[in-house]
Parts: C-alpha cells; sequence; structure tokens
C-alpha cells in the first residue's frame, strides 16, 4: 500500500525578504506619526510648565504689588524671577532651602558655596523636547528665561519685563521691581517668559544657532531696531568664534543674569545667540526651541502662545518691550 505524504509548505526567499521590506515600509510610515505624536504631547506640556510659571507670577505680584527682579543683587547674580517664584508654583520645598547670602556657578563663590536649593530640577522648568538638560552638573537648568527687553544697547536701558536691580555695567540705569501700572503697552501684548534652548557646556562639536552663542566683535550701540538687527543677522554663524568654551544658556536656573535665563527679542525666534563688544550684558539671545518652527511664550497677562520661528520681526521685537507705545502687534 502506497503510503501518502502530507506536504509542507514555507516561505520561499523571495516571499520572505518582500514581507521584510513590507514591515519596513510599514515602520518608516509609522515612525514620523509616532514622532508627531510625541512632540505634539512635548509642546503641550511645555505649554502647560509656562501657564504656571505665568500664574505664579501674577500670584506673586497680587502678594506684593510688583513683579520679582530680573537680577536683584550684583554679589550674588541675582537671584532669578525663577527663585522668587518657587513658593507660588509649589516648591516651597526648595524655596526654603533658598538663601539670598550666597552667590554660585559664574562667580568666585564656585560650586562649593551655594544654597542646596539651586541643585533641585523642578520639572516644571524642563521643557521635555529639550534633551539637554546639563545631567551629571550641580545645578538645575531652566529651559524658561524671562524677558529682558528689545536689546539693552538699543537705548542704554532695560525695557522688557525684567532687568537688573543695580547698574550691570557703563551708565546703565537699574530697574528694580517692574509693576502692572508701569506696561503701558498692555500685559496681553509685552512678553514674560519664553523658551530658550539649553546649552551644552562646552564647545559642541557640531554647531546649532538655536543653541549656541557667537562672538559678534564690535556693534554699535544707539541704531534703530532695524540696523542693528540687520548687523547681527548679517554675521555667519558657521564661521563667527565661540565664546572660549562658554555654553552654558539655560544654566543654573537660580542665577540672575541675561546669559544664564534670560532673552531679548531683537532677533527672531531660533536666531544665533551673539557677544556683541566683549560685554555679557549685552547679550543677544533670542527664544528658541526644538519644537518645529517655533516657540512657546508666556504673555505678561498669563495666557501662552505658539510664536512661530517666521514670525514679523518688528512684532515680535516690540513684543518685547514694555512701555515702547509700538502700533504693532503679534499675530
Amino acid at each position: 500500500m502506497r503510503s501518502i505524504r502530507s506536504k509542507r509548505y514555507g516561505f520561499t526567499l523571495i516571499e520572505l525578504l518582500v514581507v521584510i521590506a513590507i514591515i519596513a515600509i510599514l515602520i518608516g510610515l509609522l515612525l514620523p506619526a509616532i514622532q508627531k505624536v510625541r512632540e505634539a504631547a512635548a509642546r503641550a506640556q511645555c505649554q502647560n510648565n509656562l501657564k504656571q510659571i505665568g500664574l505664579a507670577l501674577h500670584n506673586y505680584e497680587s502678594s506684593y504689588g510688583y513683579f520679582p527682579n530680573g537680577s536683584q543683587d550684583a554679589a550674588i547674580w541675582g537671584p532669578s524671577p525663577h527663585t522668587f517664584l518657587l513658593p507660588v508654583i509649589e516648591q516651597g520645598n526648595v524655596a526654603n532651602l533658598m538663601t539670598t547670602t550666597l552667590a554660585h556657578g559664574a562667580s568666585t563663590s564656585g560650586v562649593a558655596n551655594h544654597e542646596a536649593g539651586s541643585t533641585a530640577r523642578p520639572k516644571v522648568f524642563y521643557c521635555p523636547s529639550d534633551t539637554n538638560q546639563f545631567v551629571g552638573q550641580v545645578y538645575g537648568p531652566t529651559n524658561y528665561h524671562s524677558n529682558y527687553g528689545r536689546w539693552v544697547n538699543l537705548q542704554n536701558q532695560w525695557d522688557g519685563l525684567f532687568g537688573t536691580n543695580f547698574t550691570p555695567y557703563g551708565t546703565v540705569p537699574k530697574m528694580g521691581q517692574p509693576k502692572i501700572a508701569g506696561i503701558s503697552d498692555g500685559t496681553s501684548n509685552t512678553l514674560a517668559f519664553a523658551e530658550v534652548a539649553n546649552g551644552v557646556g562646552a564647545n559642541p562639536t557640531i554647531r546649532d544657532p538655536r543653541r549656541d552663542c557667537y562672538d559678534a566683535g564690535t556693534q554699535a550701540g544707539g541704531t534703530s531696531t532695524t540696523v542693528a538687527r540687520n548687523a547681527f543677522l548679517a554675521i555667519n554663524t558657521t564661521t563667527a568664534p565661540n565664546l572660549g568654551g562658554w555654553n552654558w544658556r539655560g544654566y543654573p536656573w537660580r542665577e540672575g543674569s541675561i546669559w544664564r535665563n534670560g532673552f531679548n527679542t531683537l532677533l527672531p525666534p531660533n536666531r544665533a545667540c551673539f557677544r556683541p563688544n566683549g560685554e555679557w550684558w549685552q547679550l543677544v539671545t533670542p527664544a528658541s526651541s526644538y519644537h518645529t518652527n517655533g516657540v512657546n511664550a508666556n504673555m505678561a497677562d498669563g495666557s501662552v502662545r505658539f510664536v512661530t520661528s517666521s514670525v514679523d520681526p518688528d512684532a515680535w521685537t516690540a513684543a518685547g518691550s514694555r512701555a515702547g507705545d509700538e502700533s504693532i502687534q503679534l499675530p
């Protein structure tokens, strides 16, 4: 009797390769969608963080009748507005560890003499889209920087919501604590905080204008906004000198200085940062982020909006001043 053998079927090599190719195509189609979902979630979290900071700013103003200084005391490099807002963003435990008698970071006190609170890393200060969070460093960074105005060298003064409570250099007058009554442009038209991409500490191996700062050489002050802006935009960021290994924007959040956690609006978002005339307080430091084509910004009325990199540069610059009486506004 002849035995009946069952036939066994399997994939041929060609069929297997076709299946693998189809899977690879599907993965290639899905990955961008997944990345878009992740970025949308990160952008939403970033906006929520700024809303909390904006609400804290108004709670602070309601309690004291004014907003905090951008930098209170030159001797201790601040502290920054973030320090004063800690109790009203549910960071009272960190606030209890702070003191106004110590300096650190860039100062001669170094890392051996500092308040313990400055080492904390509150999540509300971080944008999840930024992977540069100074891991392994002593202090906590921030992606949300305070508005120092258009550019101090335009009119030899701080014209934003924040400034120094002392003369930072030359004849620039101290600003003191701003009040709502002094925001004649309107709180809905004046920036309070905006995102800035964190630095990487030392010189980066690959240049990124959103993150890096360069030496701008000699740049005239007292000119029109357009003339000053165009002068900086003409600088070639692929060949401009770096700042001797300095790449610390965003670190630490406690220090009240424009180069650590301030921004200004002379240049549109996601443009490079520049130090002109060898003066750190004259830093031109635009808002920047790793979101697609723009940055999140918090207005002085507490609202949060997304501002594109292609925003009208004059409208963006105007939003930096608190009493510039400009007719143009952000869209």
